[in-house]
């Protein structure tokens, strides 16, 4: 593995001070129908086109163990999906960034391959960024 997600769980606080001009409406849980625990920070952002973020961080010893950041269009559409599980039994699942890896939406792949490298948008704050430039500064309306 060439990348380690070491880090501390995401501060939603903070994240909604810093990008409060796209979130529209923010709440505890990430689709699953499930709420934060002790071991499971869950989240979900709306942002002003009407794409949700859903979040799960689950930790392991106050540190980031895997993530799962799913970003969808307003009517549930993947856009993009940010993850960080190892597939380390399967090398063809494998990535340069594993575990960290981007998953396409279904109508946008240009291979067959479901799992792309992530060199860049491996912690939350970097993924809302980008949807911050994408949604706020590059969509016409």
């Amino acid at each position: 593995m060439l990348s380690s997600n070491a880090r501390p769980p995401s501060s939603i606080a903070q994240l909604e001070k810093d990008f409060a001009a796209i979130i529209m409406n923010s709440r505890d849980g990430d689709g699953s129908g499930l709420t934060t625990s002790r071991t499971v920070t869950r989240h979900t952002f709306t942002f002003i086109d009407g794409s949700r973020l859903y979040i799960t961080e689950e930790l392991s010893g106050g540190i980031i163990d895997v993530s799962y950041y799913n970003w969808v269009d307003q009517d549930g559409e993947d856009i993009l999906k940010f993850h960080s599980d190892p597939h380390e039994r399967d090398n063809r699942y494998q990535t340069a960034t594993e575990p960290h890896h981007v998953h396409p939406p279904e109508g946008a792949r240009l291979t067959n391959r479901t799992r792309y490298p992530n060199f860049h948008h491996q912690e939350l704050h970097t993924i809302m960024e980008h949807i911050f430039f994408f949604s706020y500064c590059c969509q016409k309306n």
